[in-house]
C-alpha cells in the first residue's frame, strides 16, 4: 500500500490539487451565505443505494472494498474524496482524516463518550444475566458503561499501580528470552505464536496472579488451556468488525455469530474458574502478597462478581493479541533498521553493563530512545486503523452539519502516513519524536492516537506501554534481530494484525 511515495507523487499532487480548488469554491460560496450549512449527504463519498446504502462496496466479488484491509479502503477513499467521507454501511457513517477534524471530534464535551462497536458482544452478554450486568467496557455506552469505567480505573491506569509489576513482567521477559535461546526458534518459524504465550503468561501475573505455564510441552499441546484461551481471544476479536457491519446474526446464529459465542464462553468459563478459586483461597487465608488487579477487584465496593467476570473476559479479549502484534511491529521494525536497533542495543547496554541487570522503573523512565522506538512503531502501525465514536449531539466540520447518532471514524493510521503531517512518512524513524534530536518534528498532538484520547482512551495503556517495553529491553539486549521476510503489512481484524508470519533471526550477543 504505502511501499513508494515516488509512485504516489503525481497521485497526491492531483489530489491536493482538486482539493485545493474544491477549498476555494466552498470558501468563496461559504462567505456569499455565512448562514450556510452543507448536509451530511453534501460530503463526499461512494455511492449509496437505498436499503443496501454502501454495503455492496464490501461485498466478495461486486465490491472493491476488503473488510480485511480496511487501512486499503481508507486511503482509497482519502484519495478519491478527500479529507471527510461519508458512507452508509448500514449506518451514517463519517470518515476524518484531518488532525484538527480529529481534535474538533474528541474536544465534544460528552459526559459519556459513544461508539458503535462490538454490537453483536453486546446482544451475546445481554442475552445471559445470569453472568453479566452489562456488554462490559468493550461495548457498553452510557451510564452503565461510565460506572464500570470508573469502578476499575484506577487499578489500571494508576502510574504507580503500573510499576508495581514491573518485576513480575521482567522475570517472565527473562525466562522468555532464555526459552528463545534453549529452542533456537528458526527464521522459518512464525514468531508471533510465542509472542502471544510470552502476554499470556505477563497478563496471567499482573490481572489474575495465575501462571498459565504456556511454555510447557503440555500446555503447547493444542488442546490445552493456554492454547485454547489464546484460540478463543482471537476469535473473539477477528470477527467483531464484519458483525458490527452485517445484519443476518441478528435473525438466526451465523457461523460468525457461533465463533463469538463459543469463544467468549470459553473465556468466560476461565474466568470464573479462576475468580472462584480466588475466592475459594481468601476465604481461608487472605494472600497478602497478591497484587495482582483481581485481588484489587474483589476489594471494590460498588461492584459485584458479575462486573469482574466482565471486565476478566475483556482483559482476556484485549491483552494478548493487541500487546503481541504491537510488540511484533517494533521488531519488525527495529530488526529492518539496523541503525535504529543499534542506538536502541546502546541505550540499553549504558543502562544496563550487564544482561541480567534486572529491569526497574528507573531504567524504564531513562529509556527515552527505547519509548521513541514504541511510539514510532505506534505511528506506522498503531492497535487499530482509528478512533470510532458516536455523536451525542449535532457537529460541524469544515461547513457541514454533521448530526447526532453519527458514526466518527478518525482515520489516524492513514493520517500518521502522509506526507502533510509527518516528514518522509513511511520511514521509521523515532528521533523525530526527540526534542532534542536534530529530526524532531511537532506533529499535530492529535495525528498518532494508538489508545484512543480523553475518557474512553484504552484503560491499560500505561501497563501496554509497559510490557512491551520490557519485553523489547530483554530480546534486543540479549540478541542482535533480522527480519528475515519481506514487507510487512496488516490484517484489519478490529486490531491490527501482521499479515505475514514474523520471520527474525536472533544472534546472541557477546556483551
Amino acid at each position: 500500500m504505502f511501499k513508494s511515495l515516488t509512485n504516489e507523487k503525481k497521485i497526491i499532487t492531483v489530489n491536493l490539487f482538486q482539493r485545493y480548488l474544491n477549498f476555494v469554491r466552498e470558501e468563496s460560496s461559504y462567505k456569499k451565505d455565512q448562514n450556510h450549512l452543507w448536509c451530511f449527504e453534501d460530503i463526499p463519498g461512494p455511492k449509496s443505494y437505498p436499503v443496501i446504502g454502501t454495503l455492496y462496496k464490501y461485498l466478495p466479488y461486486l465490491g472493491d472494498y476488503d473488510a480485511e484491509a480496511l487501512d486499503n479502503v481508507a486511503l482509497l477513499n482519502w484519495r478519491r474524496y478527500g479529507g471527510l467521507v461519508k458512507e452508509v454501511p448500514g449506518v451514517r457513517l463519517l470518515h476524518v482524516y484531518e488532525p484538527e477534524l480529529i481534535e474538533a471530534v474528541f474536544r465534544q464535551k460528552e459526559r459519556y463518550p459513544a461508539r458503535r462497536s462490538h454490537v453483536a458482544m453486546l446482544h451475546y452478554r445481554l442475552s445471559k444475566p445470569e453472568i453479566y450486568n452489562t456488554g462490559g467496557l468493550l461495548s457498553t455506552n452510557g451510564s452503565e458503561w461510565g460506572r464500570i469505567r470508573s469502578s476499575f480505573q484506577k487499578n489500571f491506569s494508576s502510574p504507580q499501580n503500573a510499576k508495581q509489576y514491573v518485576y513480575d513482567v521482567d522475570n517472565i521477559a527473562r525466562k522468555f528470552v532464555k526459552w528463545v535461546k534453549e529452542c533456537r526458534t528458526s527464521c522459518n518459524e512464525d514468531f508471533l505464536p510465542y509472542l502471544n504465550r510470552l502476554n499470556l503468561e505477563v497478563i496471567g501475573v499482573i490481572a489474575f496472579n495465575e501462571r498459565f505455564d504456556s511454555f510447557s510441552p503440555n500446555e503447547q499441546d493444542q488442546e490445552s488451556r493456554s492454547s485454547k484461551i489464546i484460540k478463543s481471544a482471537f476469535g473473539s476479536n477477528s470477527g467483531i468488525m464484519k458483525l458490527d457491519k452485517g445484519l443476518l446474526w441478528r435473525y438466526f446464529k451465523t457461523p460468525l455469530y457461533r465463533k463469538l459465542a463459543e469463544s467468549q464462553e470459553y473465556l468466560e468459563k476461565i474466568s470464573m474458574d479462576i475468580l472462584l478459586k480466588r475466592i475459594h483461597f481468601y476465604d481461608k487465608e487472605k494472600d497478602d502478597d497478591d497484587k495482582s488487579l483481581l485481588a484489587s477487584f474483589l476489594q471494590l465496593p460498588n461492584v459485584d462478581f458479575k462486573d469482574i467476570i466482565g471486565v476478566m473476559v475483556d482483559i482476556l479479549m484485549a491483552a494478548i493479541d493487541t500487546t503481541s502484534y504491537t510488540t511484533s511491529f517494533a521488531l519488525y521494525h527495529l530488526a529492518r533498521n539496523p541503525d535504529n536497533q543499534n542506538k536502541l542495543f546502546e541505550e540499553l547496554f549504558s543502562l544496563m553493563p550487564e544482561k541480567d541487570a534486572e529491569v526497574t522503573s528507573d531504567i524504564l523512565s531513562k529509556a527515552v530512545y527505547l519509548r521513541s522506538c514504541v511510539k514510532e512503531s505506534l505511528r506506522l502501525n498503531p492497535v487499530a486503523i482509528g478512533v470510532g465514536r458516536v455523536l451525542q449531539d449535532n457537529v460541524i466540520l469544515k461547513g457541514y452539519l454533521i448530526p447526532k447518532d453519527t458514526v466518527v471514524v478518525m482515520q489516524n493510521m492513514v493520517a500518521s502516513r502522509l506526507p502533510q503531517y509527518v516528514r518522509d512518512p513511511l520511514r521509521f524513524n523515532p528521533e523525530r519524536w526527540i526534542r532534542n534530536s536534530d529530526n524532531f518534528e511537532n506533529i499535530h498532538p492529535f495525528l498518532s492516537l494508538p489508545f484512543g484520547f480523553g475518557p474512553r482512551s484504552c484503560i491499560a495503556r500505561r501497563l501496554a506501554e509497559q510490557n512491551v517495553s520490557i519485553s523489547l529491553i530483554r530480546l534486543i539486549r540479549e540478541f542482535k534481530i533480522e527480519w528475515m521476510g519481506g514487507d510487512l503489512g496488516v490484517q484489519t481484524l478490529l486490531i491490527n494484525k501482521p499479515d505475514k508470519p514474523i520471520s527474525l533471526s536472533f544472534t546472541s550477543r557477546n556483551m
